[in-house]
Protein backbone atom coordinates (compact mmCIF):
# COMPACT_ATOMS: atom_id res chain seq x y z
CA UNK A 1 0.00 0.00 0.00
CA UNK A 2 1.67 3.26 -0.96
CA UNK A 3 2.34 6.09 1.88
CA UNK A 4 -0.19 9.24 1.75
CA UNK A 5 1.45 11.81 3.19
CA UNK A 6 -0.63 14.27 5.27
CA UNK A 7 1.31 17.73 5.01
CA UNK A 8 0.21 20.65 3.91
CA UNK A 9 1.83 21.56 0.45
CA UNK A 10 3.89 24.57 1.33
CA UNK A 11 1.71 26.61 -1.40
CA UNK A 12 -1.20 26.52 0.74
CA UNK A 13 -0.09 27.69 4.48
CA UNK A 14 -1.19 30.48 5.63
CA UNK A 15 1.24 33.31 5.76
CA UNK A 16 0.91 35.35 8.55
CA UNK A 17 -0.61 38.67 8.43
CA UNK A 18 1.75 41.40 9.45
CA UNK A 19 -1.20 42.34 12.23
CA UNK A 20 -0.80 39.52 13.85
CA UNK A 21 2.54 39.51 14.11
CA UNK A 22 2.62 43.60 15.74
CA UNK A 23 0.12 41.94 18.34
CA UNK A 24 2.69 39.33 19.44
CA UNK A 25 4.96 42.23 19.33
CA UNK A 26 3.17 44.20 21.62
CA UNK A 27 1.89 41.36 24.13
CA UNK A 28 5.31 40.46 24.43
CA UNK A 29 6.52 44.08 25.80
CA UNK A 30 3.55 44.46 27.86
CA UNK A 31 4.33 40.75 29.92
CA UNK A 32 8.02 41.74 30.00
CA UNK A 33 6.44 45.22 31.67
CA UNK A 34 4.97 43.48 33.93
CA UNK A 35 7.63 41.01 34.67
CA UNK A 36 10.45 43.25 35.22
CA UNK A 37 9.10 44.74 38.40
CA UNK A 38 8.77 41.00 39.84
CA UNK A 39 12.25 40.45 38.62
CA UNK A 40 13.84 43.50 40.17
CA UNK A 41 12.23 42.30 43.40
CA UNK A 42 13.63 39.28 43.48
CA UNK A 43 16.82 39.84 42.16
CA UNK A 44 17.53 42.72 44.88
CA UNK A 45 15.98 40.18 47.42
CA UNK A 46 19.32 38.26 46.78
CA UNK A 47 21.81 41.01 46.76
CA UNK A 48 23.49 42.67 49.90
CA UNK A 49 22.77 45.95 51.38
CA UNK A 50 25.55 47.91 49.95
CA UNK A 51 24.74 46.00 46.15
CA UNK A 52 20.86 46.37 46.38
CA UNK A 53 21.35 50.28 47.27
CA UNK A 54 24.57 51.49 45.60
CA UNK A 55 24.04 49.84 41.97
CA UNK A 56 21.10 49.40 39.53
CA UNK A 57 22.04 45.58 38.90
CA UNK A 58 19.49 43.02 39.11
CA UNK A 59 21.24 40.12 39.20
CA UNK A 60 23.83 39.95 42.14
CA UNK A 61 27.30 40.06 41.63
CA UNK A 62 28.37 40.35 45.00
CA UNK A 63 26.64 36.58 46.10
CA UNK A 64 23.84 35.11 46.92
CA UNK A 65 22.65 36.14 50.37
CA UNK A 66 19.51 33.85 51.01
CA UNK A 67 19.97 34.74 54.89
CA UNK A 68 17.96 38.02 54.03
CA UNK A 69 14.80 36.15 54.45
CA UNK A 70 15.80 35.08 57.57
CA UNK A 71 16.17 38.18 58.77
CA UNK A 72 13.16 39.71 57.59
CA UNK A 73 10.95 36.59 58.92
CA UNK A 74 12.46 36.08 62.44
CA UNK A 75 14.29 39.38 62.91
CA UNK A 76 17.93 40.95 63.55
CA UNK A 77 20.02 43.82 64.58
CA UNK A 78 19.33 46.04 61.36
CA UNK A 79 15.35 45.26 61.91
CA UNK A 80 14.38 45.08 66.32
CA UNK A 81 13.17 42.33 67.98
CA UNK A 82 9.53 44.16 67.55
CA UNK A 83 9.92 44.30 64.01
CA UNK A 84 9.86 40.40 63.12
CA UNK A 85 8.06 40.21 60.11
CA UNK A 86 7.05 36.99 60.80
CA UNK A 87 4.97 38.19 63.68
CA UNK A 88 3.11 40.43 61.07
CA UNK A 89 2.67 37.53 58.55
CA UNK A 90 0.80 35.66 61.09
CA UNK A 91 -1.17 38.30 61.91
CA UNK A 92 -2.08 38.52 58.72
CA UNK A 93 -2.88 34.90 58.18
CA UNK A 94 -5.10 34.79 61.40
CA UNK A 95 -7.22 38.35 59.98
CA UNK A 96 -7.12 36.30 56.69
CA UNK A 97 -8.47 32.86 57.37
CA UNK A 98 -11.21 34.77 59.77
CA UNK A 99 -12.32 37.31 56.67
CA UNK A 100 -11.86 34.30 54.21
CA UNK A 101 -14.37 32.08 56.28
CA UNK A 102 -17.13 34.81 57.30
CA UNK A 103 -17.47 36.52 54.08
CA UNK A 104 -17.75 33.07 52.05
CA UNK A 105 -20.31 31.85 54.37
CA UNK A 106 -22.11 35.08 54.77
CA UNK A 107 -22.02 36.20 50.89
CA UNK A 108 -22.84 32.65 49.85
CA UNK A 109 -26.17 32.93 52.59
CA UNK A 110 -27.01 36.40 51.32
CA UNK A 111 -26.53 35.46 47.11
CA UNK A 112 -28.93 32.29 47.65
CA UNK A 113 -31.46 34.78 49.45
CA UNK A 114 -31.46 37.30 46.16
CA UNK A 115 -31.54 34.63 43.91
CA UNK A 116 -33.68 31.65 45.07
CA UNK A 117 -35.72 32.84 47.47
CA UNK A 118 -39.21 35.78 47.05
CA UNK A 119 -39.61 38.08 50.08
CA UNK A 120 -40.92 41.63 49.31
CA UNK A 121 -38.48 44.27 48.55
CA UNK A 122 -36.10 41.76 46.99
CA UNK A 123 -34.78 43.22 43.63
CA UNK A 124 -35.26 46.91 45.45
CA UNK A 125 -32.61 45.63 48.29
CA UNK A 126 -30.20 44.05 45.73
CA UNK A 127 -30.38 47.44 43.01
CA UNK A 128 -29.15 49.53 46.65
CA UNK A 129 -26.93 46.51 47.09
CA UNK A 130 -25.40 46.92 43.92
CA UNK A 131 -24.96 50.95 43.95
CA UNK A 132 -22.07 50.70 46.71
CA UNK A 133 -20.46 49.35 44.33
CA UNK A 134 -19.89 52.86 42.62
CA UNK A 135 -18.91 54.24 45.97
CA UNK A 136 -15.06 54.61 45.96
CA UNK A 137 -13.74 52.29 49.45
CA UNK A 138 -11.41 55.56 50.37
CA UNK A 139 -14.94 57.86 51.07
CA UNK A 140 -16.22 55.95 53.19
CA UNK A 141 -12.68 54.77 55.29
CA UNK A 142 -14.05 57.91 57.68
CA UNK A 143 -17.93 56.65 58.63
CA UNK A 144 -16.79 53.02 58.89
CA UNK A 145 -14.31 54.21 61.39
CA UNK A 146 -16.91 56.30 63.49
CA UNK A 147 -19.46 52.93 63.27
CA UNK A 148 -16.45 51.03 64.95
CA UNK A 149 -15.39 53.45 67.17
CA UNK A 150 -18.70 53.74 68.63
CA UNK A 151 -19.51 49.86 68.62
CA UNK A 152 -15.82 49.62 70.21
CA UNK A 153 -17.03 51.58 73.14
CA UNK A 154 -20.57 50.17 73.42
CA UNK A 155 -19.04 47.16 74.10
CA UNK A 156 -16.06 48.08 75.99
CA UNK A 157 -18.48 49.71 78.52
CA UNK A 158 -20.14 45.97 79.13
CA UNK A 159 -16.71 44.00 79.44
CA UNK A 160 -13.05 45.97 78.98
CA UNK A 161 -11.92 42.63 77.50
CA UNK A 162 -14.72 42.73 74.54
CA UNK A 163 -12.93 45.45 73.10
CA UNK A 164 -12.70 46.17 68.99
CA UNK A 165 -10.25 48.43 68.30
CA UNK A 166 -6.96 47.02 68.14
CA UNK A 167 -7.95 44.16 68.09
CA UNK A 168 -9.28 41.56 65.22
CA UNK A 169 -12.90 42.11 65.50
CA UNK A 170 -12.15 45.68 64.07
CA UNK A 171 -10.24 44.32 61.10
CA UNK A 172 -12.62 41.34 60.00
CA UNK A 173 -16.34 41.93 61.41
CA UNK A 174 -17.07 45.40 58.93
CA UNK A 175 -15.89 43.47 55.95
CA UNK A 176 -17.68 39.73 56.02
CA UNK A 177 -19.68 41.10 53.17
CA UNK A 178 -18.60 42.36 49.96
CA UNK A 179 -21.03 43.17 47.03
CA UNK A 180 -19.20 42.15 44.40
CA UNK A 181 -18.87 38.62 46.04
CA UNK A 182 -22.89 38.75 46.57
CA UNK A 183 -23.45 39.64 42.60
CA UNK A 184 -20.97 36.82 41.62
CA UNK A 185 -23.05 34.49 43.25
CA UNK A 186 -25.92 35.44 43.21
CA UNK A 187 -25.38 35.47 38.84
CA UNK A 188 -24.65 32.33 39.03
CA UNK A 189 -27.32 30.61 41.37
CA UNK A 190 -29.87 31.99 39.20
CA UNK A 191 -28.60 29.42 36.42
CA UNK A 192 -29.52 26.13 38.94
CA UNK A 193 -32.47 24.45 37.34
CA UNK A 194 -35.76 24.49 38.64
CA UNK A 195 -35.68 21.58 38.38
CA UNK A 196 -33.52 20.49 40.81
CA UNK A 197 -34.78 22.50 43.34
CA UNK A 198 -38.55 20.53 42.76
CA UNK A 199 -36.96 17.68 43.19
CA UNK A 200 -35.63 18.51 46.47
CA UNK A 201 -38.74 19.61 47.64
CA UNK A 202 -40.14 16.53 46.73
CA UNK A 203 -37.76 14.60 49.34
CA UNK A 204 -38.80 17.36 52.13
CA UNK A 205 -35.48 19.66 51.95
CA UNK A 206 -36.03 23.35 52.74
CA UNK A 207 -33.86 26.05 51.73
CA UNK A 208 -31.46 25.36 53.91
CA UNK A 209 -30.76 21.70 52.84
CA UNK A 210 -31.01 22.87 48.86
CA UNK A 211 -28.33 25.13 50.04
CA UNK A 212 -25.46 22.85 51.49
CA UNK A 213 -26.40 19.45 49.95
CA UNK A 214 -27.05 21.14 46.35
CA UNK A 215 -26.08 24.60 45.56
CA UNK A 216 -22.56 24.42 46.98
CA UNK A 217 -21.40 21.60 45.96
CA UNK A 218 -22.06 22.61 42.18
CA UNK A 219 -20.82 26.19 42.68
CA UNK A 220 -17.16 25.57 43.44
CA UNK A 221 -15.71 27.39 40.97
CA UNK A 222 -17.67 31.12 41.49
CA UNK A 223 -16.96 30.18 45.46
CA UNK A 224 -13.34 29.90 44.54
CA UNK A 225 -13.36 32.75 42.62
CA UNK A 226 -14.91 34.84 45.84
CA UNK A 227 -12.43 33.56 48.06
CA UNK A 228 -9.66 34.55 45.88
CA UNK A 229 -10.72 38.20 45.67
CA UNK A 230 -11.40 38.03 49.77
CA UNK A 231 -7.79 36.53 50.06
CA UNK A 232 -6.16 39.24 48.18
CA UNK A 233 -7.62 42.08 49.35
CA UNK A 234 -7.30 41.37 52.74
CA UNK A 235 -3.80 40.52 52.44
CA UNK A 236 -2.68 43.99 50.93
CA UNK A 237 -4.98 45.89 53.31
CA UNK A 238 -3.12 48.85 54.71
CA UNK A 239 -5.63 51.98 55.30
CA UNK A 240 -7.61 50.47 57.19
CA UNK A 241 -5.46 48.33 59.55
CA UNK A 242 -3.40 51.58 60.12
CA UNK A 243 -6.74 53.60 61.46
CA UNK A 244 -7.80 50.87 64.14
CA UNK A 245 -4.63 49.63 65.31
CA UNK A 246 -2.07 51.70 67.71
CA UNK A 247 0.49 48.81 67.95
CA UNK A 248 1.94 45.80 66.21
CA UNK A 249 0.03 42.89 67.96
CA UNK A 250 -2.37 42.56 64.81
CA UNK A 251 -1.15 45.04 62.40
CA UNK A 252 -0.45 42.93 58.72
CA UNK A 253 2.08 42.38 56.80
CA UNK A 254 1.53 45.68 54.26
CA UNK A 255 1.98 47.35 57.58
CA UNK A 256 4.99 45.92 58.55
CA UNK A 257 6.94 47.19 54.97
CA UNK A 258 6.82 50.53 56.16
CA UNK A 259 9.22 49.76 58.55
CA UNK A 260 11.90 49.05 56.21
CA UNK A 261 12.00 52.57 55.25
CA UNK A 262 13.54 55.09 57.70
CA UNK A 263 16.16 57.63 58.84
CA UNK A 264 15.85 58.56 55.66
CA UNK A 265 16.66 55.49 53.84
CA UNK A 266 15.49 52.26 52.61
CA UNK A 267 17.33 49.17 53.40
CA UNK A 268 16.04 47.74 49.64
CA UNK A 269 17.17 44.64 50.11
CA UNK A 270 15.63 43.79 53.03
CA UNK A 271 12.03 45.53 51.28
CA UNK A 272 12.33 43.44 48.87
CA UNK A 273 12.99 39.93 50.73
CA UNK A 274 9.67 41.23 52.69
CA UNK A 275 7.75 41.85 49.74
CA UNK A 276 8.72 38.67 47.95
CA UNK A 277 7.37 37.12 51.30
CA UNK A 278 4.14 38.85 50.98
CA UNK A 279 3.25 37.92 47.26
CA UNK A 280 4.35 34.20 47.51
CA UNK A 281 1.28 33.29 49.35
CA UNK A 282 -0.98 35.47 46.58
CA UNK A 283 0.83 33.72 43.48
CA UNK A 284 0.52 30.37 45.05
CA UNK A 285 -3.06 30.36 45.78
CA UNK A 286 -4.07 31.74 42.09
CA UNK A 287 -1.70 29.25 40.64
CA UNK A 288 -3.57 26.20 41.87
CA UNK A 289 -6.81 28.51 41.74
CA UNK A 290 -6.58 29.85 38.21
CA UNK A 291 -8.59 27.41 36.44
CA UNK A 292 -11.40 27.60 39.08
CA UNK A 293 -11.18 31.67 38.90
CA UNK A 294 -11.60 31.62 34.78
CA UNK A 295 -14.34 29.04 35.35
CA UNK A 296 -16.29 30.40 37.84
CA UNK A 297 -16.20 34.24 35.69
CA UNK A 298 -17.07 32.65 32.44
CA UNK A 299 -20.06 31.04 34.14
CA UNK A 300 -21.83 33.83 36.32
CA UNK A 301 -22.93 35.84 33.76
CA UNK A 302 -19.70 37.97 33.35
CA UNK A 303 -18.30 36.75 30.17
CA UNK A 304 -16.39 39.75 28.02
Amino acid sequence: MANVSLSVPTGQRKPISTFRILVYIALSLAALVYILPFAFMLGKSLQTAFEANSTTNIIPTLGIRLDNYPDVLFGSTAIGESRQFGIFLWNTIRIVTMAVIGQTVICVMAAYAFARMRFPGRNLIFGMLLMTLFVPSIIILVPNLIVVTRVHQFFVGIHPSLTWLNNWPSLVIPFLSNTFSIFLLRQFFMQIPNELWEAARVDGAGHLRFLTLVVVPISWAPIATTVLFCFVSTWSALEWPLLVTSDNSWRPIAVALSFFREDGGTRLHLLMAASTVALLPVMILYFFTQKLFTQGISTSGLKG
